[in-house]
């Protein structure tokens, strides 16, 4: 399985998979990323052609977003797809997370 992450400013886009293979890119272009941007800056990520998230993708989308708020920046995830919504609602990940 493959994801691919294309990024355009603060905007990135997944397609694919988000999986134990493909978590530790995502991990590193997301860190990256939040990095770089500034105090009160929001990224954005939609995930409208994500076929699939396991819990590694799962706990990347959290670090990612506990990377941003310790750098007051703000990690939304965009154009969820049923299934991801679903898996977010049952984990409870969807009161931690910032939805869109």
């Amino acid at each position: 399985m493959s994801l691919a992450i294309t990024v355009h400013g603060s905007n990135v886009r997944l397609a694919g998979t988000v999986d134990v293979k493909t978590a530790p890119a995502l991990r590193a272009e997301l860190t990256e990323l939040i990095n770089a941007a500034g105090q009160g800056a929001e990224l954005r990520v939609d995930l409208g052609e994500v076929s699939l998230v396991d819990s590694s993708g799962l706990s990347t989308l959290v670090g990612a977003h506990r990377l941003a708020a310790a750098k007051d920046a703000r990690l939304l995830l965009t154009g969820l797809p049923d299934h991801v919504t679903r898996m977010l609602s049952v984990t409870g990940l969807d009161e931690l997370l910032d939805l869109a």
